[in-house]
């Protein structure tokens, strides 16, 4: 694994402001009860959920406005930002999950590292229902012949030892997926630089990361369910 002093090198811009949202009381609970509506709800239902009401809901929404997690939609309707990761940590519903990983030149493999993630997530009862892929062009034409179904992200081969060049391709991606879709991110394929930038992303968005030990087939989660809720919210 090549994530050294990561956290020095990132240039991501910052993403939402979690933790600093989430150390208020009614904003936590606002925030809290609109994930377990499913990330979209009316003002009044969140009301009911959360128990803050009126005035003080809305300014409390305002403030998870500000701090980048929630979106004001139609009138009177309200929505996460992003629905990973707060969905992802307090949803009461079942929400479709998307993978997204790497995948480099095939190199005598008969399977894909990306099917192996697969797997190991099925056996922790983790389906994701859409699977995207970042690859070069180079290495989809080591693969094709298998006629992977996946949704594919291509990029050149100069583009894939590019942090900034990665960030971006995949970023576009996520970004529709995530009004849809709880993110998984597999940062096992591909390039050190690949690599970089999907723990830079998980890091900024606070989007569930994985590793796969290839040897040894052994899933690693670099970034959990319960290490992003003790990121986001303080004594919790």
């Amino acid at each position: 694994m090549y994530i050294v002093q990561i956290k020095m090198m990132m240039s991501e811009p910052p993403g939402p402001r979690y933790r600093e949202a989430l150390s208020r009381d009614n904003a936590r609970r606002a925030a809290i009860a609109l994930s377990r509506l499913g990330g979209v709800a009316k003002f009044s239902e969140i009301e009911r959920a959360s128990g803050v009401r009126g005035s003080t809901l809305l300014h409390n929404l305002n403030i998870l406005i500000q701090f980048g997690l929630v979106e004001r939609l139609v009138k009177g309707t309200y929505g996460l930002r992003y629905l990973t990761p707060l969905c992802y940590i307090f949803s009461d519903k079942p929400l479709p999950i998307a993978y997204m990983g790497l995948l480099g030149r095939r190199e005598g493999r008969e399977k894909p590292e990306t099917e192996t993630a697969l797997e190991l997530l099925r056996a922790e009862n983790i389906k994701p229902e859409t699977i995207h892929v970042l690859t070069t062009h180079e290495a989809f034409d080591d693969w094709k012949e298998m006629r992977l179904q996946y949704d594919w992200i291509l990029c050149y081969e100069d583009e894939i030892y590019d942090i900034d060049s990665v960030r971006e391709k995949v970023k576009r991606r996520w970004e529709l997926l995530s009004k849809k879709y709880m993110l998984i991110l597999d940062c096992t394929s591909a390039t050190k630089p690949a690599t970089i930038a999907y723990y830079e992303i998980a890091q900024t968005y606070q989007i569930p990361l994985i590793y796969i030990y290839e040897p040894t087939l052994k899933l690693k989660w670099l970034k959990s369910k319960e290490t992003i809720k003790k990121e986001i919210i303080a004594n919790r």
